[in-house]
C-alpha cells in the first residue's frame, strides 16, 4: 500500500506586508524612516534548442535581477535624501574629480567597508508576532536614481514627502534566521 504524504504545511501563518525592516551600511538615516521595500523579480534566461517539428526551450546559465526599489519617509532636515544624493553624485562626480575622492572619503569616515562604493543591505522579514525570520541580503548595491521632492502649496491635507530610490546589485540571497 502506498503512503500517502501530508500536504498541509508546517506553518499556516500568512506572510504580513508590514512586518519588515530595511537596512542599508551605508544609509543610516533612510533605514529608519523606510516605509516600502521588495523583494525584486529574477529571471533566467533561456536558449532556443532547433528542432525539426517544434524550438525546445532550453535554461539559460545567467541570472537578471531586477533593481531594488525602495520608499522612505524624508526628515525635515534632508538628511536621508541627502545621504542618496550624495552617494549618487559621489559615483558620477558631475563636476570634477574632487566629488568621487569625497566620496571615498565619507565612506571611510562611516566605516564603511573601508571606503568601497557599494554597500550590503538587508531585508528583514518578521513573523506574524514581530520576530526576526528571514532575511534577504542584497550584496554590493549601489543606487541608480532618485526620484523627484514635489513641493505644492495648493494641497488641503499635509501629506508629508517621500523619496524613493532605485538600487542595482549583484545578487540577493534569502536565509532564515534562527
Amino acid at each position: 500500500m502506498a503512503q500517502i504524504q501530508s500536504t498541509v504545511p508546517d506553518n499556516l501563518s500568512f506572510l504580513s506586508p508590514t512586518g519588515f525592516k530595511f537596512a542599508v551600511q551605508k544609509l543610516p538615516h533612510v533605514n529608519y524612516f523606510c516605509t516600502s521595500a521588495s523583494i525584486p523579480d529574477i529571471t533566467l534566461g533561456q536558449v532556443d534548442q532547433d528542432n525539426v517539428f517544434i524550438k525546445i526551450p532550453v535554461p539559460g546559465d545567467k541570472l537578471t535581477f531586477s533593481a531594488l526599489e525602495l520608499r522612505f519617509n524624508v526628515d525635515e532636515d534632508l538628511k536621508n535624501f541627502k545621504e542618496i544624493y550624495d552617494w549618487l553624485e559621489g559615483l558620477g562626480y558631475p563636476d570634477n574629480f574632487q566629488q568621487r575622492q569625497n566620496l571615498q572619503s565619507v565612506l571611510q569616515q562611516n566605516n564603511s567597508n573601508t571606503g568601497t562604493v557599494y554597500s550590503d543591505g538587508s531585508l528583514i522579514i518578521t513573523t506574524a508576532q514581530y520576530q526576526p525570520n528571514i532575511e534577504v541580503k542584497f550584496i554590493d548595491l549601489y543606487p541608480i536614481s532618485m526620484g523627484s521632492l514635489e513641493f505644492n502649496v495648493q494641497g488641503t491635507n499635509i501629506d508629508y514627502l517621500t523619496g524613493s530610490v532605485s538600487f542595482a546589485y549583484r545578487k540577493y540571497s534569502i536565509d532564515t534566521i534562527n
